[in-house]
Formats: structure tokens, sequence, C-alpha cells
């Protein structure tokens, strides 16, 4: 089944994936709770310059 999706499959944003996953892995707790901060701070501020209310 897997093979047969593959084709559906953006392959460079599979191996970003792949990419961030492993860099997230060798990040301490803490360092990924800031980084999900981060992450949560820029995702409002795009909701907020598209004006999209939640």
């Amino acid at each position: 089944m897997i093979h047969e999706q593959l084709d559906l499959i953006d392959k460079e944003e599979l191996n970003n994936y792949i990419h961030a996953k492993k860099y997230v892995q060798t990040l301490t707790e803490d360092e990924v709770k800031n980084l999900c901060v981060e992450v949560k701070d820029l995702y409002e501020e795009v909701l907020k310059e598209f004006e999209i209310k939640l």
C-alpha cells in the first residue's frame, strides 16, 4: 500500500520532515518546550496577519 501511494508523497516535504524529526530528537525537553512556544507564537502572528480567527 505504501508503494502505491509513494507517487502522491512530495519527496522534498518528506525529506524536510525526516530532517526536522531527527533534529528535534537531539534536543533536550526544555529546548523542545521552547521550540513549541516559538512555533505557537509564530503561528499566532500569521493568524493575526491574515486576520484569521480560531
